[in-house]
C-alpha cells in the first residue's frame, strides 16, 4: 500500500519521452555523460522485485552520493531525482541516511528522507541521519548537501548522554542544532518517564545545550520545579561545572546543604573536584577530591577532608565540637612501566575520629586500624634497594605508630665457594648467604600529640637505628630420603639511644637516665632442620573413593642462643631494685626501636609434624565420560611443640596443632588448639607439675579457635572483572574498582556465612566468645533487590551491628534505602534519583544519622 502511493506521485511523461529517457540514461551508465548515474546489474530475475537488491553511484557535489534500495529504485531525468523503496540507503562523506522511502534531488543537492507508515499513517520505524559521531532518529526529514543544513520532523537525538526528543529541528552548517518544543531526558525508553521540556533549545555539538524557560516533567506531568534558563554538558571527556548539593535537615545539626561544590575537568588525565558541607547550627566541612592516570605508567587518586561538628547549645555546658580531617592516597603502578624502579602508595591517615561522625560507609567506622604505606624500590640483578613510609593508628586506643623513613637494601643470595667450571660438585658448593640491612626511624605516640606544637616532645620520642643481617645455609641430603638443613644467622644492631638505672637511695626508687649515642648489638644463632616426606596409600574396593592417600611431613629441628645477658657481652647491666639490696638484670636497649638480645640460653628441639589427605574419586555409575579426580580431604593437619635443654625451668613449650579443610566443596573449616602440659595452682600461677603426674592427661587446652564459612551464590560472573558494551572505559574502571557500590542483578542470590568460636583459658580465668556473621543479597523481582548484614553473640543473646540494603530499578531512577535499626550506629538514608550521570543532582534524599537518634 505504502509503495503504490509512492509511485502515484512519479511525474507521468509520454511514451516517447519514457523511451528517449530509459535511452538517455543507457548512454549515461555506459559513456559516464552528465552526472554518471548507475545502476548495479541485477543478481535475480526482475520478476522477484522484492527480494531484489538495487545500487547506484552518482558524482556530484565535492564527493560521490552513493545510494541503494532494498526493493526498487526510479529514476526522473527530468527533474534530476532518484527515488529508492525499502531499507534505502545514501551515503555521502560522512554523511549516512537509511529509511524506508528516500528522495535524492541532485538538482537542488537536497535529499529527503521518512520511516515506514502503516496503512493508518502511523510510523512503523523512523528514518536515520548519521553525521559523524551525531545521530538523528526522526520520522522524516529534509537534508542539503551543499549547505549542510537541514529540517527534521519528531527527531530523537542522543546528545551529550541523554536523549533529546522535538516536533521541529533544524540544522546548520557548524552542526548547531535549533528545537522547536524539545524535551530532554536521560531515559532510553519511546515514551520516556521525565525529561526537562523547554519551548526552545539550542544544541551546540560536541559543546553544550543550551534553553530558555524549562521545567521538569514526570510522568507526562508538569512539576513546579521550572529555570528561566538551563544549560547541559554535551562534550566529551571531563568538562569543568558546578556540583549541585543534597539538601536536608538533620535534628542535631540542622538544615543542610552537603556535598556542592565545583568540579574541574582539567585533563584526560588528571580532575579535581572541590566539595563543601554547611549546616544552620554553625557545623561545616570541606572535601578536595583528585584522579589521576597516564595509561601505561601509573594512576592514582588523592583526597583531603576536613570537618567541624558541633554539639549541644553553645550556651549549654554540654555543647563541645569535634575538629577532624583525613587523608586517602593511592598511587599504582603500571606493572609493565620501568619494572626495575617501582612506587607505589595507600595512605589512610587522620584523626581517630572522623570516620565516626562523617563516614556512612559500615568499613570505615566499624575498622579499628587504620594503616598506611608510601613505598619506593630500586631492583638490580644482584640485589634491591627499597624505601618506606609507614603509618599505623588504632582508633579504639588513639595510639599513633610511624615510621618515617624505613631504609632496606639486600643483595640476593650467592653461593661463596661454588666453581661454575668445577666438573663434579662438592658439599660446599651449595653453601649459600645473603645480606639484608635496615635502617627505621619510628614514633609511637597518641594522636592528640601528632602536632608541630608539640615537636620537643616528638623530637624526644623518636627512636631509631640500624640493624643488619647475614643468614647462611646449605641443604644436604642424607640417606637419599632425608634433608638436612644447617643455618647460622648474624645479626647487628646499632641503635643511638640507651639506657642507664641507678638506684636513689634518698627517693628510695631506680631512676632511667637517657644516654645518646651508638651502640652496636652483635648476637648469633645456629639451627639445622631434618626433614623427609612420608606416603601412605589405602587401597577401598567398596567406596566412591578408590584409594586414600596419606601424606606426612615430620621436621626435626635444633636451635642454638648463646645467653647474651652474661657481662662479657656487656648488654645487659645490674641495679639495686629495693631497699634491701636486691639485684635486678636490664637491658640498656630496653624500650629501644629493636629491643634486646635473647635473654638466656636456648638449646631447643623442636618437632613439627604436617599431614594431608587426599583421596582418588571414582566417576559415577554409568558415567562413561569423565575420570578418576584426585580430592582434597584434609588440607593440613599440623603438631608442633619444642624442648629447651638449656632453659632452667619449663623446658618444654606448649603444644600447638591446627586444622584445614573444605567440607562439600563450599564449607571452609580452619581450627587452632593450644595445649599446656604444666598444671596451673589454685592462686592462678603456673607451676612446674606435668598435668600427666595428677590428671593422667597429657596437655592442658589453653585456647582454641574455631571457624566455619562458606559463601555461596547463584549465577553471576565468575570474574572479578566486570565488563559492558554500554559504559565508556572510564565508568568500567569506576565500577571494577569499587565493586560493592554498584548493584549486579545477574546474580539472583548471594548469601555469606561464617561462624567463629575464641576460648582461651591459659591460667584460671576463662575468656569464651562465639558469633555468627551472614551477609548476602537476594533479587526479589527483576527489579528488587535485598541486601543484609548482620551478626548474631551466641553467648550474649544479642544482634551486632546490622544492615538492611534495599534497592529498586527504576529504569532511568532508582531507590536506594539503607537501614541500621539498632545499636550505637542507627540511621536510615531514603534516595530516590535519577541513574545517569549527566542528571545525577536529579535526586531526592531524606535521611536521619545516628547522632540524631542519640540526641532524642
Amino acid at each position: 500500500m505504502l509503495k503504490q502511493k509512492y509511485r502515484q506521485t512519479l511525474p507521468s511523461t509520454p511514451t516517447t519521452v519514457r523511451f528517449f529517457s530509459r535511452f538517455v540514461l543507457i548512454s549515461m551508465l555506459i559513456f559516464g555523460f552528465g552526472h554518471r548515474i548507475s545502476a548495479q546489474k541485477d543478481s535475480i530475475p526482475s520478476k522477484d522485485s522484492l527480494k531484489n537488491v538495487k545500487t547506484g553511484v552518482a558524482t556530484t557535489l565535492k564527493d560521490q552520493v552513493k545510494y541503494q534500495a532494498q526493493d526498487s529504485m526510479f529514476f526522473d531525468l527530468g527533474d534530476q531525482k532518484v527515488y529508492l523503496y525499502d531499507s534505502a540507503s545514501v551515503d555521502y562523506q560522512e554523511i549516512h541516511v537509511t529509511a524506508h522511502y528516500i528522495v535524492i534531488d541532485f538538482k537542488n543537492s537536497v535529499v529527503f528522507a521518512e520511516g515506514k507508515k502503516d496503512s493508518l499513517g502511523n510510523y512503523l520505524d523512523k528514518a536515520v541521519f548519521a553525521d559523524g559521531e551525531q545521530t538523528f532518529e526522526a520520522h522524516s526529514f529534509r537534508f542539503n548537501f551543499q549547505t549542510g543544513r537541514g529540517k527534521i520532523s519528531e527527531v530523537t537525538t542522543e546528545q551529550g548522554g541523554g536523549f533529546l526528543l522535538a516536533q521541529t529541528a533544524k540544522k546548520d552548517s557548524s552542526g548547531t542544532i535549533y528545537v522547536k518544543d524539545g524535551f530532554f531526558t536521560t531515559c532510553n525508553k519511546e515514551h520516556p518517564d521525565f525529561g526537562i521540556r523547554a519551548k526552545k533549545l539550542k544544541v551546540i555539538q560536541n559543546d553544550k545545550i543550551i534553553t530558555g524557560p524549562a521545567y521538569l516533567e514526570i510522568a507526562d506531568v508538569p512539576t513546579p520545579l521550572a529555570v528561566p534558563f538551563g544549560f547541559f554538558p554535551n562534550k566529551k571527556g571531563r568538562k569543568s561545572g558546578i556540583v549541585i548539593p543534597t539538601y536536608g535537615e538533620s535534628p542535631t545539626l540542622g538544615f543542610f546543604l552537603k556535598g556542592g561544590g565545583y568540579y574541574f575537568g582539567i585533563s584526560d588525565k588528571v580532575d579535581m573536584t572541590v566539595r563543601g558541607d554547611i549546616y544552620s547550627k554553625g557545623s561545616w566541612g570541606a572535601q578536595l577530591f583528585t584522579n589521576y592516570k597516564v595509561r601505561y605508567k601509573y594512576s592514582g587518586n588523592f583526597s583531603i577532608k576536613y570537618s567541624q561538628i558541633l554539639f549541644g547549645e553553645k550556651e549549654l555546658p554540654s555543647h563541645y565540637k569535634e575538629n577532624d580531617f583525613f587523608i586517602n592516597w593511592t598511587h599504582t603502578q603500571d606493572p609493565k612501566f620501568n619494572p626495575s624502579i617501582r612506587f607505589s602508595a595507600n595512605v589512610n591517615a587522620g584523626t581517630s575520629t572522623y570516620n565516626t561522625y562523617n563516614s556512612t560507609r559500615p568499613n570505615d567506622f566499624l575498622s579499628n586500624t587504620l594503616q598506611s604505606n608510601v613505598a619506593w624500590s630500586k631492583s638490580w640483578k644482584f640485589g634491591q634497594l627499597s624505601a618506606n613510609i609507614r603509618h599505623s593508628q588504632n582508633r579504639v586506643t588513639r595510639n599513633v605508630d610511624i615510621t618515617a623513613p624505613s631504609l632496606a637494601f639486600s643483595i640476593n643470595r650467592f653461593y661463596p665457594f661454588k666453581n661454575s667450571k668445577r666438573v663434579v660438585s662438592k658439599w660446599y658448593d651449595k653453601i649459600g648467604m645473603s645480606y639484608n640491612s635496615e635502617f627505621q626511624n619510628n614514633l609511637n605516640v597518641g594522636d592528640s600529640m601528632v602536632s608541630f606544637r608539640q615537636h620537643q616532645y616528638l623530637a624526644n620520642h623518636i627512636r631509631n637505628g640500624i640493624r643488619q643481617s647475614v643468614p647462611i645455609s646449605t641443604s644436604l641430603n642424607l640417606m637419599k630420603y632425608f634433608t638436612l638443613t644447617p643455618a647460622i644467622n648474624l645479626n647487628s644492631v646499632t641503635q643511638f639511644r640507651t639506657i642507664r638505672k641507678v638506684w636513689d637511695p634518698d627517693a628510695q626508687v631506680v631512676k632511667i637516665d637517657t644516654v645518646n649515642g651508638a651502640r652496636a648489638n652483635l648476637d648469633w644463632n645456629a639451627s639445622a632442620t631434618l626433614s623427609t616426606r612420608v606416603y601412605g596409600t589405602y587401597m577401598l574396593k567398596h567406596s566412591r573413593y578408590s584409594a586414600i592417600r596419606h601424606t606426612m611431613t615430620p621436621n626435626l629441628s635444633l636451635t642454638y642462643v648463646p645467653d647474651f645477658t652474661a657481662p662479657k657481652y656487656g648488654f645487659y647491666k645490674s641495679v639495686q631494685d629495693n631497699q634491701f639490696g636486691d639485684m635486678q638484670k636490664y637491658s640498656i636497649y630496653e624500650g629501644g626501636l629493636y629491643g634486646s638480645s635473647p635473654a638466656g640460653k636456648v638449646g631447643a628441639v623442636g618437632i613439627n609434624l604436617l599431614n594431608s589427605l587426599e583421596g582418588k574419586l571414582r566417576p559415577k555409575a554409568g558415567d562413561t565420560t569423565s575420570t578418576v579426580k584426585r580430592v582434597s580431604l584434609i588440607d593440613a593437619f599440623n603438631f608442633a611443640i619444642n624442648y629447651n635443654m638449656m632453659a632452667t625451668h619449663f623446658k618444654w613449650s606448649t603444644i600447638s596443632s591446627g586444622f584445614r579443610t573444605k567440607l562439600f566443596k563450599k564449607i571452609d573449616v580452619n581450627a587452632n588448639f593450644i595445649a599446656d602440659p604444666y598444671r596451673v595452682s589454685q592462686d592462678s600461677i603456673r607451676i612446674e607439675r606435668f598435668e600427666w603426674r595428677d590428671g593422667k592427661r597429657l596437655a592442658r587446652l589453653t585456647g582454641a579457635n574455631i571457624s566455619l564459612g562458606t559463601s555461596l551464590r547463584k549465577g553471576g560472573l565468575t570474574s572479578s572483572t566486570h565488563t559492558s558494551t554500554h559504559g565508556t572505559e572510564a565508568e568500567m574502571n569506576m565500577i571494577n574498582s569499587n565493586p560493592n557500590g554498584y548493584v549486579d542483578f545477574n546474580i539472583p542470590w548471594s548469601l555469606n556465612i561464617n561462624y567463629v568460636l575464641n576460648w582461651s583459658r591459659p591460667l584460671l580465668t576463662e575468656t569464651f566468645t562465639q558469633s555468627v556473621r551472614f551477609s548476602g543479597d537476594v533479587n526479589v523481582t527483576p527489579k528488587w533487590k535485598v541486601g543484609f548484614d548482620s551478626s548474631y553473640d551466641l553467648r550474649k543473646l544479642e544482634f551486632g551491628y546490622t544492615s538492611l540494603n534495599v534497592y529498586r530499578d527504576l529504569h532511568c531512577w532508582e531507590m536506594q534505602f539503607n537501614w541500621i535499626p539498632f545499636g550505637i550506629r542507627q540511621s536510615y538514608n531514603v534516595t530516590i534519583s535519577v541513574k545517569s550521570s549527566v542528571l545525577q543532582d536529579l535526586k531526592l534524599t531524606r535521611k536521619r544519622d545516628w547522632y540524631d537518634f542519640n540526641a532524642q
